[in-house]
């Protein structure tokens, strides 16, 4: 295999107001490599693409992973996948519904990847917000209590920054949505942090909903708590 069979990888982020969030644009020559394995369908999220252990690495043993989604923003209602492979200097995209692949210099491919984590230019601030506040909260902490922390937004609903947690056993998911302008970044991160450093039964404004129908009452609760059914 010689470097003329290979194409340069470029990775950008790009807002999809169709799905009111961003997308990745995973590109070659300026053309979507999404469109090479399926169409009609759109980039990830940044969330589960440019994520730390981000999906994209090359590593020594291969491994299948989504690389576009349904123009509707849902991952499971429609994707494309492919298994990403290394092989000495070089990197593989094979398709895993047909004999379409893609190959990238290594080099290239790690050096964009590398960046491409660490490109935070297009953030807006509530984006900026919600990474900020997945990197500030005590995970640790949280696990002993039973949480799992998975996300959080400014998109749920408007002035409101909301977190999101699983609870076990249940499993219940708990949303924590917190007041927030829209602009005072440093301020929403700490506010957050403050309340999950707190016992969960002093968290306020809390929904808790359960995800597998006929649970009974969360093994935590507290006065800020509301149970939807």
């Amino acid at each position: 295999m010689n470097a003329q069979e290979c194409v340069e990888l470029r990775i950008e982020v790009r807002p999809s107001p169709e799905t009111n969030d961003h997308e990745v644009q995973l590109l070659a020559d300026g053309k979507r490599l999404v469109d090479r394995f399926s169409s009609g369908l759109i980039g990830l999220d940044p969330d589960d693409l440019l994520t730390d252990p981000c999906p994209l690495r090359a590593e020594n043993s291969s491994r299948p992973v989504i690389i576009g989604r349904c123009s509707c923003g849902i991952v499971g209602c429609g994707s494309v996948e492919v298994e990403i492979r290394r092989d000495h200097d070089h990197v593989m995209w094979v398709s895993m519904d047909s004999s379409q692949q893609v190959c990238f210099l290594a080099a290239q491919y790690d050096a964009e990847v590398d960046r491409a984590l660490q490109d935070h230019s297009w953030e807006t601030p509530e984006r900026k917000a919600a990474r900020l506040i997945s990197q500030a909260v005590d995970r640790g902490a949280l696990a002993l209590r039973g949480f799992v922390f998975s996300w959080a937004s400014g998109r749920c609903r408007d002035g409101m920054m909301t977190a999101a947690l699983v609870l076990a056993p249940g499993p219940y998911q708990v949303l924590i949505n917190v007041p927030w302008n829209g602009e005072d970044i440093e301020s929403i991160v700490r506010q957050l942090r403050l309340i999950l450093g707190q016992p969960p039964e002093m968290w306020p404004n809390v929904e808790c909903n359960p995800q597998v129908r006929g649970l009974g009452p969360p093994p935590i609760t507290g006065p800020g708590w509301i149970r939807n059914r």
